[in-house]
């Protein structure tokens, strides 16, 4: 009877273990499926993008296509995968290709580089409020992202994604120097899904200071319209 019990002890810590790590490994696979990476995916999304210099504002509305083209192995065995970014001012144009980034991910993070510099874009497990430094493999000094609105629904141009998350990047709220608001958001199975960046200098001399007059700066929105695999 006491081998018995013995073994009934074992038998629950190794189920309680096992179950723990097999948890923690489907927590992290679901975590990828925010950024799932495929060759031959593509995500195409709507742009609007207004520029701020000394003169008038300028803005252009074009689209942005996202294309996995091919992997290769790192050297640390992770998988990374080749991006090209075209765009096109009208659904009847012709692609114009951009340039190429590039995708890591592993069981921690997605990480990716985008015109040689790398950015930690999620960390896994998802949770709301986790936060993370997105320029830890950059010079750029740290950047506190935070994960938030996990497991929500959202809509961009008429379509619904019922499983999401938002990554807010930052959030300064400085009205009277320079303001600084960066947030994506990702949806299951589907990836990138909504961007938008507003960064704006304002004038700080005495005759303008606080009237929010932009001296230089952007008004970035990117939003999905089209996504599936080639």
């Amino acid at each position: 009877m006491k081998h018995f019990l013995r073994f009934l002890i074992l038998a629950t810590v190794a189920c309680q273990v096992s179950c723990d790590s097999s948890d923690d490994g489907k927590a992290l696979d679901y975590g990828k499926a925010y950024f799932p990476t495929r060759v031959g995916a593509y995500l195409v999304y709507d742009v609007t993008e207004t520029t701020y210099t000394l003169s008038q504002p300028s803005t252009q509305n074009y689209q942005l296509k996202i294309a996995i083209i091919d992997k290769f192995l790192s050297t640390d065995g992770d998988s990374t995968f080749v991006i090209h970014r075209s765009k096109r001012n009208t659904d009847i144009d012709a692609w114009s290709y951009i340039d190429t980034w590039s995708v890591r991910s592993n069981s921690r993070e997605v990480v990716t580089d985008e015109e040689n510099i790398a950015y930690v874009k999620l960390k896994f497990p998802v949770a709301n409020n986790s936060t993370w430094d997105g320029n830890v493999y950059n010079t750029l000094g740290e950047d506190e992202y935070e994960m938030s609105d996990v497991k929500t629904a959202q809509t961009f141009n008429e379509k619904t994604f019922n499983d999401c998350i938002t990554v807010i990047q930052n959030d300064n709220q400085d009205y009277i120097v320079y303001l600084d608001q960066r947030k994506e958001v990702y949806a299951a199975q589907v990836g990138l899904v909504y961007k938008e960046t507003t960064q704006l200098k304002y004038c700080t001399q005495d005759n303008c200071l606080g009237q929010q007059q932009v001296e230089s700066g952007i008004i970035y929105k990117q939003t999905i319209s089209t996504y599936g695999v080639e």
